[in-house]
């Protein structure tokens, strides 16, 4: 898990996912993180049970939320903590 002083530790994991498109969209310019509950292709979605997150695999698709951010224009800066199993 990477932290800093700035992060306050609401990283599980810190990454960048950039837009598809360097054309100006409605959200060029502005960040995002996901909490550990949505897919990112490449990345185990643990929902917050490292045990969880430890026995499967990574995600082979992005969620449908997440996408729609990127091709909007938004960068994804990572995944955040959440409560353990969404409870």
């Amino acid at each position: 898990m990477a932290t800093n002083s700035s992060d306050y530790g609401a990283y599980t994991e810190k990454f960048t996912l950039q837009p598809p498109s360097s054309h100006q969209l409605p959200l060029t310019g502005l960040i995002f993180a996901v909490k550990d509950i949505f897919d990112v292709d490449g990345y185990v979605a643990g929902f917050g049970n490292p045990d969880w997150a430890r026995t499967h695999s990574a995600a082979v698709s992005t969620a449908p939320a997440v996408l729609d951010m990127l091709k909007a224009g938004a960068t994804c800066v990572g995944k955040t903590v959440m409560d353990e199993m969404a409870y």
